[in-house]
């Protein structure tokens, strides 16, 4: 049989798969290992993507494989009966979590995760008001794209969740010249507590918020943002609900995110990486706050199958034994490093931050309007690509943040190639011309 390239799959997909985002169709994968990628044509590239911040132990690790491998000839489904695998699950997220958390919950993908949490709040809590934040993403769902402050998932799906308010969050990049980064936190939270003031009816369930902006643009807040939200959700004695789908399983340099941010959430919710790309996500909180729902409310056809349970024991084990979480810690030294160059050395670089291995670069017009340049973000994923690195579309409000988010287990020397890589797209398309 043929074997079909790039061009002729790009073509198939058009014409039958609906919804393909720009910055996504530059590579057609056939197969990948650790932190390396393959396409179709046999071209090799550097993964700086982890899928989408699943590979935390990179892609197709042999542990996780054979995981799958060995549970697939036993057991792929059976709903919510008992199997020796889930408790094994909830029992090792618990340890991980630590805290109060006594209690999980297993579902199959981030946006459920979301969901089920607030339903455990509202029905906690027995109000119905979620506030989220501006430029925060929770998932494409209606009611999860209901409390996503990325205008684009929002518009024409209206009208949303009752209930949903979206305040703002501090972006530091674009605070005003003069204002301190913990001043801009606090006058930005000043300004998130009179909007709850003016559109609440006092019925706040929970807060809903990211350690850092992941599809918003990589923004991270100080540790006096964290004191005066969680002081906040006291006072309206309402839940925290942590979003991990991105953060957790060691990618920030701790297990979980919320580990390095000084409070606790009352419900903290964990996908993608952990199961190293089966589907799985998981909701960690109290017994006394699940209580609050009948038996039955969150099980799902596919929550903690079987198959899933395997390969997230399996990746909880590579994570621990391969030390990743140091790895990580490590990795973020790199790349921060070379992105602090790149800010004063290069045009149009106006920001470089980001949360351990969940970065973004903000690309604009000038650095002194700070005007948002979006086709150069656009241009930077497609000549990295051609240049043998995956990089993430580009993310923000603006589209203009170009994202990189690599597996743990990335190599120094992968590490430094595809940062080298990068920093001659970021060179090559200075330029206002679109790559030949």
């Amino acid at each position: 049989m043929q074997t079909l390239r790039s061009a002729d799959i790009i073509n198939a997909e058009k014409h039958s798969i609906w919804d393909l985002a720009p910055g996504h169709d530059n590579v057609v994968w056939e197969k990948a290992a650790g932190a390396r990628v393959t396409d179709v044509d046999g071209r090799d590239y550097i993964d700086f993507t982890s899928g989408v911040l699943v590979a935390n132990t990179g892609h197709c690790h042999p542990r996780v494989v054979q995981a799958i491998q060995d549970q697939a000839g036993l057991l792929l489904n059976c709903y919510d009966a008992p199997h020796p695998l889930r408790a094994q699950v909830a029992e090792r997220l618990l340890g991980f979590a630590g805290g109060r958390f006594d209690a999980v919950s297993l579902a199959t993908t981030g946006a459920e995760a979301i969901d089920s949490a607030v339903k455990i709040a509202k029905a906690a809590t027995k109000r119905y008001e979620i506030i989220s934040f501006a430029d925060g993403f929770h998932g494409k769902s209606i009611s999860t794209a209901s409390l996503s402050g990325m205008p684009g998932n929002r518009r024409s799906v209206g009208p949303l969740v009752p209930g949903s308010i979206v305040v703002p969050f501090p972006n530091s990049y674009r605070r005003p010249a003069g204002t301190s980064v913990e001043d801009w936190a606090n006058q930005t939270m000043d300004m998130a507590e009179e909007m709850i003031r003016i559109n609440s009816t006092g019925q706040v369930a929970a807060i809903v918020v990211e350690p850092f902006l992941g599809a918003g643009g990589a923004h991270v807040a100080p540790p006096v943002f964290w004191k005066r939200l969680r002081a906040l959700a006291d006072k309206l004695q309402a839940l925290v609900i942590m979003d991990e789908v991105q953060a957790a399983f060691g990618r920030t340099g701790q297990f979980f995110a919320f580990q390095s941010l000084g409070i606790e959430p009352d419900l903290l919710c964990a996908a993608k990486g952990i199961a190293s790309g089966i589907p799985m996500s998981a909701i960690i909180g109290r017994k006394a706050l699940f209580e609050a729902l009948p038996a039955g409310v969150l099980s799902s056809t596919y929550g903690g199958n079987p198959l899933a349970c395997a390969a997230c024991l399996a990746t909880l084990d590579v994570i621990e034994q391969e030390n990743l979480v140091a790895r990580a810690q490590h990795l973020t030294e790199t790349f921060h490093a070379r992105f602090a160059t790149w800010v004063k050395d290069i045009p149009g670089v106006g920001d470089a931050r980001g949360m351990g291995l969940s970065m973004g670069i903000e690309l604009v017009v000038d650095n002194i309007s700070k005007t948002p340049d979006p086709a150069r973000a656009l241009r930077v994923v497609k000549k990295a690509a051609e240049d043998g690195l995956i990089v993430l579309p580009p993310s923000g409000s603006d589209s203009n943040v170009v994202r990189l988010a690599p597996p743990l287990v990335l190599t120094d020397a992968d590490a430094e190639e595809g940062l080298r890589r990068l920093e001659d797209a970021l060179r090559y398309t200075i330029s206002n011309q679109p790559t030949p």
